[in-house]
């Protein structure tokens, strides 16, 4: 046999083992926003990092949630990082879910769980490639470096700051991304690149309690305000109506370009995959990889329980967020937002900003690049799609903008993994399909980077 047949063979009969990584991660909560066992889940990923023959540090002088760094030192000339978070979204609403999400299920051939998909079981495929290499060939033909952090879903708030102070510690000649997922034929899809966010969140507030709804014939009602400032934001089309807020979106080259006519059209087609009514636009897989977008994530004013209650509120809030490309920077486009409304009427409208950092991408001539999709399509039998930008968020200007270190995702998931979502799931095959993937990077890394 051949050291990948070796190593794929060994990947397969410790199948079970794998998937009881994933279940024994996913089982311990984590959720940044209420900060419930953050600290618990980062001594855990640290623990399985060292049972794994990797070593591992926790830091906390950063002023965040403990981040996780984990190192094989292989005295390679070639160093490949993995950057992940074990931090998840808040389980709600949990009558949704078909089982406990802390407790995770496996049924047929999936693995259901918060954080599954996003992003624990990401991070046990990459410690199980290491271990398959490990077991099967004696040692790592790569240096490798793990960055797993604890605050990506509440927007990396002291990530820069971790970064800021271990610099010398992160160097690496390439880094694969957190996430990936397989269409619905099967194909990997590889990102090159994610958009930037600004959320906000406006509040329109008068100075009085709430009163019966029977005065809206005189008094302002916060809400109707707040609903006419937001309808300045966006036209029909899902064009953003702020003034100067395309200024500094380029125009993507040729090569960019050339990928995005190579896009399956199943990988945009919201129409087909959730049965969503879709914006009329020229070109949808520009306007949802490539160009910026403005959303509204809630609302909320007065009374919204069940039944009926006659309320004029006195106040009335929205929050909203901005997906950025590439030189677009959040203080700036934070600043026309307030100077838009201001200029409509609406400087009564206040503004606060909840998260923000910009846009990220990695050049398609990259070696890193040709590696991962060359590997994918070996270990897939199918060639990958492309995106030279996802359509999520993350901090991966970072990793490509601070450290300068090119960056592709790639990982576990399908199109039916439900991330932040009730039932989160990843399937098990893809779990074993995505750990050789990362393996057999591993093997080419030096070689194609070198």
């Amino acid at each position: 046999m051949s050291v990948i047949e070796d190593v794929f063979s060994y990947v397969d009969e410790n199948r079970d083992r794998y998937v009881e990584l994933v279940k024994r991660l996913v089982s311990q909560p984590s959720v940044s926003a209420t900060g419930e066992g953050i600290n618990e889940c980062a001594d855990l990923v640290a623990e399985a990092l060292e049972e794994h023959g990797v070593r591992a540090y926790t830091y906390t002088d950063h002023g965040g949630s403990p981040v996780v760094f984990g190192e094989v030192k292989a005295e390679a000339h070639a160093t490949i990082m993995f950057y992940n978070h074990y931090d998840v979204q808040p389980p709600e609403p949990l009558d949704e879910w078909v089982s406990d999400p802390f407790n995770p299920k496996v049924a047929e051939g999936m693995i259901v769980g918060r954080g599954t998909a996003d992003n624990k079981g990401n991070i046990a495929a990459r410690i199980a490639a290491v271990d398959a290499l490990f077991n099967t060939l004696g040692e790592v033909p790569v240096n490798v470096k793990f960055l797993i952090e604890g605050e990506e879903e509440v927007g990396s708030p002291s990530l820069a700051r971790f970064v800021e102070l271990h610099q010398q510690l992160l160097f690496a000649d390439g880094c694969v991304w957190e996430y990936g997922y397989r269409d619905k034929l099967g194909r990997p899809v590889l990102n090159l690149g994610v958009k930037g966010l600004l959320y906000v969140e406006l509040e329109v507030r008068e100075g009085r309690g709430d009163l019966h709804s029977s005065w809206g014939a005189l008094v302002e009602n916060p809400a109707w305000r707040l609903v006419k400032a937001l309808s300045t934001l966006r036209d029909e089309r899902g064009r953003v109506m702020i003034d100067g807020f395309y200024d500094d979106v380029e125009e993507p080259g040729q090569r960019v370009l050339e990928m995005l006519e190579r896009i399956p059209a199943e990988v945009y087609d919201a129409s087909t995959l959730f049965g969503a009514r879709v914006l009329e636009v020229e070109n949808p897989a520009r306007r949802l990889l490539l160009e910026p977008a403005c959303n509204v994530c809630g609302l909320y004013s007065g009374y919204i329980g069940a039944g009926s209650k006659t309320v004029l509120p006195a106040k009335a809030s929205a929050k909203l967020d901005f997906r950025l490309v590439p030189r677009q920077r959040p203080e700036d486009i934070l600043a026309k937002l307030k100077k838009h409304l201001s200029n409509m009427g609406y400087g009564d409208v206040e503004v606060r900003m909840l998260q923000g950092y910009p846009a990220a991408r990695t050049d398609p001539e990259e070696p890193l690049v040709e590696l991962i999709t060359s590997t994918a399509a070996e270990v897939y039998e199918t060639e990958p799609v492309v995106l030279p930008s996802g359509y999520a968020s993350g901090p991966m200007y970072i990793i490509t903008n601070t450290l300068g270190i090119p960056c592709v995702s790639t990982g576990v998931g399908y199109y039916g993994s439900k991330p932040h979502a009730p039932n989160e799931n990843i399937r098990i095959q893809d779990l074993i399909t995505g750990i050789k993937h990362i393996a057999l990077t591993m093997l080419r890394f030096h070689r194609a980077l070198h």
